[in-house]
């Protein structure tokens, strides 16, 4: 019995000792525990709260990148709606006033001449003391001038042309009429008129190519433009009779390069003829401009300085010389003399000797071997007289 009492004690102090070691808290229990369990407490202490931050860190990203997501997102569309919105109130201005700016220089162009400056320019026409056909002609040019302004197919750019083409010639009809002009002034200007005219019947003519219509436009403008410097009280007296001068040159030029008699025969001298017109109105055009410099300015005046003076040419008048030792007739005479002023020297005596009424004479000098002129009208001759320069003598 006494056996059992102990092994009953015994059992009672280890479960005793047991049970208070379980109920200690940890750091505590440690110090009761053996030295080998001390060591694997202490390494298996760190990795114990370890593992719980991760899952703090893992619950805690989602809550804070669910707030910061969310604003950015709601954000986003308040941030770009209002840019949207604002974007086509933006645009919508620019293609409203893109039209407008487009559509406003046509609108002034058609209305610089208004139906009373139409019908005024009617009048004008009426009451303009020149032949008949001549007004025919100028009636029927400037009715498709003033249908060809108000077309919509026209271009902006050949409505503005043909307006202020009209214009100008709506005015120097007015100074025709002034009694105060003096009848050389009615005569030049009625002339110039004619020669404004011819440019824009070719213009209108639907067999005209797009290239000569363009470059007859650009001619009857440049000839129309000048057309008060003429009779301009501001500009002195030499300046006016210069102007007046060169633009009769070119007007004759346009109608004899037109006019079915005089009209060169080869397309190639046509080209040239066409050529030199063009380089003389843009030489006056150049002359007139207030913005050229003045060495532009000076060539241009050389320019047209050599197209009035050409009769005076020296080469000119040996050539002159020649032909009347040839016994040229003066329809042949005058045919070199006329194209000569209208074109210069040498193009425009070349074309006025490749004229009919040349042709005896040209015949003559080609046979006279003896001559220096003689390879000159061998070439008038034989080829376009546009390609004769280069056998004119060099002495």
């Amino acid at each position: 019995m006494a056996r059992t009492a102990r092994r009953q004690i015994s059992r009672f102090v280890g479960a005793s000792c047991l049970a208070a070691a379980l109920a200690l808290p940890t750091g505590m229990a440690t110090a009761v525990a053996a030295p080998d369990a001390l060591a694997q407490t202490t390494t298996s202490a760190p990795a114990g709260p370890t593992p719980p931050p991760p899952p703090e860190e893992q619950e805690q990203q989602p809550e804070e990148q669910q707030p910061e997501q969310q604003p950015e997102q709601e954000q986003q569309p308040e941030e770009q709606q209002p840019e949207q919105e604002q974007q086509p109130e933006e645009q919508q201005p620019e293609q409203e006033q893109q039209p407008q700016e487009e559509q406003q220089p046509e609108e002034r162009q058609l209305q610089q001449l208004t139906p009373a400056e139409e019908q005024d320019l009617q009048d004008q026409l009426d009451n303009l003391d020149v032949p008949k056909e001549l007004k025919d002609k100028l009636q029927k040019t400037l009715d498709k001038t003033m249908a060809a302004a108000k077309d919509p197919n026209t271009s902006a750019a050949d409505k503005a042309t043909y307006d202020k083409i009209l214009k100008e010639i709506n005015d120097a009809l007015k100074v025709i009429a002034n009694p105060n002009t003096s009848k050389a002034d009615k005569a030049a200007l009625t002339k110039i008129i004619a020669g404004i005219n011819e440019a824009l019947r070719i213009v209108h003519d639907p067999n005209t190519s797009q290239a000569d219509k363009n470059t007859y436009k650009k001619l009857a403008e440049g000839v129309a433009q000048n057309l008060p410097s003429l009779t301009d009280p501001t500009l002195p007296a030499d300046v006016r009779a210069f102007n007046k001068k060169v633009l009769l040159l070119i007007s004759d030029s346009l109608l004899a390069a037109q006019t079915p008699e005089t009209k060169p025969k080869e397309p190639e001298d046509q080209e040239k003829i066409k050529k030199v017109l063009k380089e003389n109105v843009n030489a006056l055009k150049t002359f007139r401009n207030p913005d050229a410099t003045p060495q532009q300015r000076s060539e241009a005046k050389a320019q047209l300085d050599q197209l009035a003076r050409a009769p005076e040419n020296p080469d000119y008048l040996e050539f002159v010389q020649e032909l009347k030792r040839l016994d040229a007739p003066k329809s042949c005479l005058d045919s070199v003399e006329n194209r000569t002023r209208e074109a210069g020297w040498p193009d425009g005596s070349l074309w006025g000797v490749s004229d009919q009424s040349c042709g005896d004479t040209v015949e003559a000098g080609a046979a006279d071997t003896g001559s220096d002129w003689s390879a000159l009208f061998q070439c008038v001759q034989q080829k376009p007289f546009s390609q004769c320069v280069a056998s004119i003598p060099k002495n």
